[in-house]
This record gives C-alpha cells, structure tokens and sequence, in this order.
C-alpha cells in the first residue's frame, strides 16, 4: 500500500500545476509561482484582460489598503489572489 502511495505523489509532483489568479475581475493563469509586476500584466494582457504594459498594478487584499506591485517586483502567486491595474493617470 505504501508503494501505490509513493507513486501517486510521485504523479502528482511532476504533474505542471497552474496558478490562477485575478486582474481586474478576470481570471490569468500561471505555470510559475513566482512572476514580477510586469509578468503579471503581459500575461493578463496575452490572455484577454483589457491593459496595458504601463498600467500600474496593485494587490488587492480584502479591505487593507492597495498594494503597489513594482514592474520589477517579484511575488510569490497563490491561487485566487486579486490584482488591480490602472491606466497611470486614473486617480481611482
């Protein structure tokens, strides 16, 4: 039994798990766990979502305030987490 075990993480482990967070309310799916700001937005941006590359881009968290995400930024993504980005001149 514990055989079969090993092989079923074994299986799991090589299997490419995928990451999808949220910007501006539209699902972006990730293969790494790891992505700057700027990776955030180019690949928000190649699968639909309506920004630009010099959007400035924040982590939303529940009811603390934004975070700015720095294009040159690296973060940890985790499944279901939200991002906002904004035009740099919308004052929102």
């Amino acid at each position: 039994m514990q055989i079969d075990a090993a092989k079923d993480t074994e299986s799991i482990s090589k299997k490419p798990k995928t990451i999808t967070v949220n910007v501006n309310e539209r699902p972006v799916t990730f293969s790494e766990h790891k992505a700057t700001g700027l990776e955030i937005k180019q690949t928000a941006i190649k699968q639909g979502v309506a920004i630009q590359e010099d959007f400035v881009l924040f982590e939303v968290k529940g009811n603390s305030p934004l975070k700015q995400i720095g294009d040159c930024e690296t973060i940890t993504l985790h499944e279901g987490q939200k991002f906002r980005a904004t035009a740099p001149d919308d004052n929102s």
